[in-house]
Parts: C-alpha cells; structure tokens; sequence
C-alpha cells in the first residue's frame, strides 16, 4: 500500500514539473498571427493616420457612415472614403466600389473589410480618390457565387446577373449614394470610375450597361456578364481581371467577356489573368499601382457628356 502510494506521488510530482510555467525565455518571441475580432473576421491592416484622423466621432476625412432612405421608406447605410488630405478647393476623382456576397448586410461595416477598404487601409490612407461604398443588403435569392456563375451563360438580356446582388433595391441604393456624394463633396464628374469583386464583378457589369454613359472606366474582378450585351458598354475603357484558378467564379467567365468586347470593337481592353490565384484576385488588383494609374489617365470627353 505504502509502496503504490509512494508511486502515486511519484507521477504528481513529474505532471506538476511538466506543467508548471518556465522561465521567460531572453530570445524574441514568434510574430503572432493577426488577431481575429468577434465573430471570426480578420484583424483590419495597420492604418495610424487613418486611425487617428478617425478619433473624433465627428471626423470629416476617412470612412464616414451615411445614411439614406430610399423609395419604399427603408433607411440604409453606406460608406464614403474621403482622402485625408480633402479640401473642396480641387476636383477629386470619384470611384464607385460593389462588394462581394461576403459583406451583405445592414450593419454598414463589413464593407470595409475586404476589397479597396481593405487596400486603402494598407496604403494607411495614400489615396487620392473619393470612394462610394454601398452594401447590398442580401444576394436574394440567396445563392452562392457558384450557382450564379453555373447559370449565368444560360440567362438572355436583363435577366442575367439579375437573379441575384445588385438589383432592383440595391441599384436605387447604390445610385442614390453616388448622387449624394457627387451633390456632397468636391467631385469631379469627369473622372467617374466602377469597380467591384466577385458579386460586385456582375454588378460592375449590370451597371455598365444600364448606365454607359455614368462612368469613365471600368475596373470588373473575377465576375461575370451577358457577352450578348458587351457592345451596349464596349466604348466604356476596360480593365478585368480573374485568377485562373477561381472554382468560385470560372475564369472561362471573364475570357468569354474579353472575346465579346473584342467582337463588340471595345474602344480600350485590358485583361489580367492571374496565374495560380483563386477567388481573392482582387487583392492583387487593388495592390497595382498601374490600375489607379490607369484610372486617372481617362477622363470624360465632351462628345459623351
């Protein structure tokens, strides 16, 4: 009896050695990961200015919340990037930004979580743009991005792309945000640019053909649209871009688009493939300092105002 409770306090003891705390070791620790805040989402990029301009809940310059109420009485929010250098003695240009299915809501904030928010946080507010930022309340119907693109090149005319996203309430949002931030800030209405990802790339392209003659340029990623349709936009300048290894959209998506516009004589046409890149290729988009290049060097002519 003596002998196994001898034994018992043996094995105590090791266990209690083996847990306890070591010392604090001289050497640098690991660099963690980024921590996740609530509810799982990644930690937004380090931006000190964007930060600090923002202390004041009254803050004139960086994300600024809005509010709308549209036709039926709804009241929603949106976001405007203003840049933090923002004065209403010069014309800023103006882009136009649809997010992914991934930020539906009405919350206001997961908008600022993927895509050009997330890029202009990395830049830590280097951004010389004034950016409109809607959030679409709900794909409705609810469908994932596969499905849509499985049945995208079956829809014929206003029907594609609108089973799902930018539609109806949500186009009067988006347009009616545009409107006030152009009425609102010192905009210039002759450089107006649309972009948007994934839901946001259908999108790009529904408005594109609804409103040919409302943007300057067009910057489309990993989306899809009607290719009966491409001349109806095919004066617009044009930039797509897809990675050639989305199983979320196919990137055979975006070529059918690139071979239409060419048929449509597309005035100007660019195309990124980005090799070994899945859905998140617009993070290489955003991150390329050619594209805003690109932007800035178009501007509206007088024969389409």
């Amino acid at each position: 009896m003596l002998r196994t409770f001898l034994a018992v306090m043996i094995v105590l003891g090791f266990l209690f050695v083996s847990i306890a705390p070591c010392p604090a070791a001289e050497t640098a620790a690991p660099a963690k990961a980024p921590a996740a805040k609530a509810g799982g989402a990644p930690e937004l990029p380090s931006a000190p200015a964007i930060d600090a301009a923002m202390k004041d809940p009254n803050h004139k310059v960086g994300f600024i919340r809005k509010t709308l109420r549209l036709k039926d009485g709804t009241e929603r929010i949106y976001q405007v990037w203003v840049p933090l250098d923002y004065t209403a003695d010069k014309k800023w240009p103006v882009i136009l930004f649809l997010h992914g299915a991934g930020e539906c809501g009405t919350d206001g904030e997961k908008v600022l979580i993927q895509g050009l928010p997330k890029e202009i946080r990395k830049r830590d507010g280097k951004f010389e743009f004034i950016v409109v930022i809607p959030q679409c309340a709900s794909m409705r119907p609810k469908e994932s991005a596969p499905e849509a693109a499985k049945e995208a090149p079956k829809a014929k005319g206003d029907r594609f792309g609108g089973r799902w996203g930018w539609i109806d309430a949500q186009e009067e949002l988006v347009m009616a945000a545009l409107a006030a931030t152009l009425k609102e800030y010192s905009c210039d209405t002759d450089r107006e640019y649309l972009t948007g990802l994934s839901m946001g790339g259908f999108g790009t392209y529904l408005l594109a053909m609804k409103y040919p003659k409302e943007f300057v340029a067009l910057v489309p990623i990993c989306g899809g649209g009607d290719t009966g349709r491409a001349k109806e936009f095919a004066d617009i300048p044009i930039w797509i871009w897809h990675g050639d290894a989305d199983k979320t959209v196919p990137v055979d998506l975006s070529r059918k688009m690139v071979e239409a516009l060419k048929a449509a004589g597309a005035k100007e046409l660019k195309y990124t493939e980005v090799p070994d890149v899945g859905h998140n290729s617009w993070d290489n988009t955003y991150a390329s300092d050619e594209l805003w290049t690109w932007l800035l060097n178009h501007r509206r002519s007088a024969a389409v105002k």
